[in-house]
């Protein structure tokens, strides 16, 4: 840790550049001018000590991986921690010369003048909701990888046509295990394939039972699945992703927080549309485009509406002004409590 101020009476702000194992702590007073800067150790004892000198210390840090700790530990030390969107801060700060000094410099006196960009702090069972839905994906995907691997390997013995194509039904696992491929190797590579996606899908399926359970104590997951193709796991992940929903006040603001609202970009009288902003959170973005295909699938309203955008922009185009429309409608279904409504696809604002 570096040297300690001995004005900690001034101390008001504290600009926080979060690293792996250290930090680099800028604290300023209530102007914003800096009164020293320090390297802080990431262990708890010391980050408890050091900023035990400062109560009522108002905090920026930025939003980083394996930020979590931190901030729970000074905000259960009473501090007020602000979690700043560091995309938007360095559009605003941009420098040449960037440095642990400057950046934990530049958060302080953003926070200090009022002009720091912050975003979403969730609350620790959100956190945890998001976790343990990351992982359900994180089993499935490599799950699908494993499934790949088999049959590529059964591809270079030609045993394709012999097996069939539905190799990963009941049926098709028989046949995989009494299999017999051209060499040992081969043969002890797809034994072990083998065992692991039996794994896998055990670990996938009690998952899928824990969002089962989760779903049926969750009265706002159960009125998102009332929307056309949104299910269970849908439903938590939109509920993890969105957080507080009382945060946000019109269905517009859900929309550009998701990143599939069109980038603009104006100049004069010119004035034209890009792709989607893909500023939000990936999985929710995800998740919703999975939906949108089922949308069009089972409802009538969300299949005219697919119908009249591709016209003029397209499948794709189309698929993604669905799912966004998906998410206003969970946004208004959230709000008022009310399950889905089709008269809700049609609706404007508010």
């Amino acid at each position: 840790m570096g040297r300690s101020t001995t004005v900690s009476c001034a101390v008001t702000y504290a600009g926080i550049d979060f690293h792996k194992k250290f930090s680099m702590v800028c604290l300023g007073d209530d102007k914003g001018k800096v009164i020293s800067i320090e390297r802080l150790e990431n262990h708890e004892d010391a980050v408890r000590k050091f900023f035990a000198q400062y109560p009522g210390l108002h905090c920026a840090i930025e939003s980083c991986r394996g930020y979590e700790w931190f901030v729970d530990l000074l905000k259960g030390m009473g501090l007020d921690v602000h979690l700043c969107n560091a995309y938007k801060v360095k559009l605003i700060a941009h420098s040449r010369c960037k440095t642990d000094k400057v950046d934990s410099r530049i958060l302080m006196e953003l926070l200090a003048i009022g002009f720091l960009p912050t975003c979403y702090l969730p609350t620790l069972e959100e956190r945890d909701l998001r976790e343990r839905l990351r992982w359900r994906c994180h089993l499935v995907r490599n799950a699908t990888r494993i499934k790949n691997r088999i049959h590529t390997l059964i591809a270079k013995d030609n045993l394709g046509a012999t097996l069939g194509p539905d190799l990963f039904t009941k049926n098709g696992k028989k046949l995989l295990k009494q299999v017999k491929m051209s060499s040992a190797t081969r043969q002890e590579v797809l034994e072990n394939q083998l065992l692991l996606l039996e794994h896998l899908e055990e670990m996938i399926l009690a998952e899928e039972r824990w969002v089962e359970m989760t779903v049926k104590a969750s009265p706002d997951a159960r009125l998102l699945m009332t929307i056309p193709g949104i299910g269970e796991f849908s439903a938590l992940v939109i509920l993890s992703e969105l957080g507080d929903i009382k945060r946000f006040k019109t269905s517009a603001q859900v929309a550009n927080y998701s990143g599939l609202t069109p980038s603009i970009s104006q100049s004069g009288e010119s004035s034209r549309t890009g792709a989607i902003t893909k500023q939000g959170p990936s999985q929710l973005r995800w998740i919703l485009i999975q939906d949108a295909w089922q949308a069009i699938r089972y409802s009538y309203e969300f299949r005219c509406h697919y119908a009249a955008v591709s016209k003029r922009c397209g499948r794709h185009g189309a698929i993604v002004s669905v799912a966004r429309k998906l998410l206003t409608v969970a946004y208004r279904v959230l709000r008022d409590k009310k399950p889905f409504d089709p008269n809700l696809i049609g609706a404007q604002g508010a």
